[in-house]
């Protein structure tokens, strides 16, 4: 989460470049459109990865493995949803400038909360997980 204050202030700070070869509407658009692709992608994965640990904690019954696979799962989403932040930068340094970075990094800030692992999440897998194992 200290990843975009951050951003959006290296939006601001860091000096405005120019690409030769692309546009600056074309940079935004292709770092608008991998921010949508890896937040939309991330959730995906995350579904996915989640009920394999949870099929697995059917098999083996280790609350210890599962919290384990739980913190991956997590880690990564988290590292993908943070290459949504370093697109702001791209967007304010090579692409329309830091107000458009700005709410890319934002958009990047909201989707990381939303994601966050919170008791709530855990005890809620565990609880899946256990019905899982209890069939």
């Amino acid at each position: 989460m200290l990843t975009v204050p951050a951003a959006i202030t290296a939006c601001f700070v860091l000096p405005r470049s120019t690409s030769e070869s692309l546009s600056p509407l074309t940079v935004t658009l292709l770092a608008l459109a991998m921010s949508l692709w890896i937040a939309l992608t991330a959730e995906r994965d995350a579904r996915t990865r989640l009920d394999r640990a949870k099929r697995a904690f059917a098999v083996h019954g280790e609350i210890t493995r599962l919290l384990r696979d739980y913190r991956s799962v997590y880690l990564i989403v988290m590292l993908r949803l943070e290459v949504v932040v370093l697109c702001a930068v791209v967007t304010a340094v090579w692409g329309s400038g830091p107000v458009t970075g700005t709410w890319i990094a934002l958009l990047g800030g909201v989707l990381i909360g939303l994601a966050w692992p919170s008791g709530r999440k855990t005890v809620l897998l565990i609880e899946r997980a256990r019905e899982l194992r209890g069939r």
